[in-house]
């Protein structure tokens, strides 16, 4: 696969104008009460928690479908985050994250393009500052990547799933270099339709990466890969969907990998929408999958996981599109989780990333919203404070309208 430089000659992270003047006074980030950014983008369609601008702070990198740009919140201290800047890094984009694919230590950015069929890699200069973007072309439109070290070379590499147009669902994984460029060394045509997400864990515990891709198919609704150390990947096995009628779907839509019960393995939460509504628990045993246990949650599109109370265990957290909340489950440590509480955060919550974005050791949480198209933040409380439901102005704060239901426990 050929690869193609794509000019403009240099991309700069560049201040959008999301603030109006700039002398708006800056969010005074709160636990428990949502800040709202504006992206200054529409139809915002992933979220990613990352450090892009190498400054050692994560930032928040989302795609405005709307006009094909790439959005990212510089992250401040005390998990606040600094207006949006807006910039183009390849066509028509689905999806970005970042990694560091020359082993440079400076971030590089990864974009996949959908009806472009392709993705881009530019690789990062530093001061927020990247290289020309390189295309890499795909068999068919470019739908989700993931960036993990393969081969265990301490370059970062990538595993993209490219569908659509009636074409079943491909993989390919290309492994990254000193030089920046990437060579890809497996692909996969599968027998499935429909990716709706990826990620990356060791299932197995074998040390190798591997990788599940969530799939919108009645037949399967996760395949995993298991890696064998080299950038490539063993024979897929396809985990059924979890549906009320056979032969139908359950409205897989994302998909989030972590270690649940604490045996070293990670295991696998899948969010379904619509049709069953649940998030579906698929416990690592080493050699397979436990039986998948169901969570019924109100409308969940989006699921992350993270230590939100700093219990050591891990947490999941979904977006429910039809609610405007996120419910947050407190993992019990063996794999199963506390009843939901829901919490406010906006009116049509879609992709999430959840992480550590004031450095107090506890995961926080940020949600892309359809609505008004801004990134909403959720600092977890240190002391498991309740959620206070006072509104503000500025870049805003904001919570419930008073009278509506809700837990204000986290």
């Amino acid at each position: 696969m050929r690869r193609a430089i794509v000019r403009p000659a240099l991309i700069t992270l560049v201040a959008f104008g999301c603030a109006g003047d700039g002398t708006a006074p800056e969010p005074e980030p709160k636990p428990g009460i949502p800040v709202v950014y504006p992206t200054g983008g529409t139809t915002l369609t992933s979220l990613a928690a990352l450090d892009l601008v190498d400054d050692g702070r994560r930032d928040l990198i989302t795609v405005a479908r709307g006009d094909g740009s790439v959005r990212v919140l510089p992250g401040r201290s005390a998990g606040a985050f600094d207006a949006a800047l807006a910039f183009t890094a390849g066509g028509d984009p689905v999806q970005a994250t970042a990694g560091d694919v020359n082993g440079d230590g400076i971030p590089d950015l990864l974009v996949i393009g959908h009806l472009v069929n392709a993705f881009f890699v530019s690789l990062g200069l530093g001061g927020g500052q990247f290289a020309p973007a390189v295309s890499y072309p795909l068999r068919n439109h470019g739908n989700r990547l993931v960036v993990a070290d393969l081969n265990g070379d301490a370059f970062a590499d990538v595993v993209a799933a490219h569908d659509g147009s009636g074409a079943p669902i491909y993989v390919t994984a290309y492994v990254g270099s000193a030089s920046g460029e990437l060579e890809p060394v497996w692909e996969l045509g599968t027998d499935y339709f429909t990716t709706e997400g990826i990620a990356a864990g060791d299932f197995d515990g074998d040390g190798k990466m591997d990788v599940a891709i969530a799939m919108g198919d009645n037949r399967a609704a996760v395949l995993v890969l298991r890696g064998l150390g080299t950038g490539e990947f063993a024979a897929p096995v396809a985990l059924p969907p979890l549906s009320p009628s056979p032969g139908i779907g359950d409205g897989t839509t994302a998909l989030a990998v972590g270690d649940v019960n604490g045996d070293g393995l990670d295991d696998i939460i899948v969010a379904c929408y619509s049709l069953s509504n649940q998030l579906v628990i698929r416990l690592s045993t080493g050699s397979g999958f436990a039986d998948p246990v169901p969570l019924p949650l109100p409308s969940p599109v989006g699921v992350g996981l993270g230590d939100l109370n700093g219990d050591g265990k891990l947490d999941a957290v979904a977006s429910n599109l039809e609610r405007g909340t996120v419910s947050l489950l407190h993992g019990n440590g063996d794999g199963s989780f506390q009843a939901p509480v829901d919490v406010p955060v906006g009116s049509e919550p879609v992709a999430l990333a959840v992480a550590d974005f004031d450095g107090d050791g506890l995961a926080d949480v940020a949600v892309a919203d359809l609505g008004d198209h801004a990134i909403r933040v959720l600092l977890s409380p240190a002391t498991g404070a309740g959620i206070s439901r006072k509104r503000t102005t500025a870049a805003r704060t904001e919570l419930a309208a008073p009278g509506s239901a809700r837990s204000s426990a986290w």
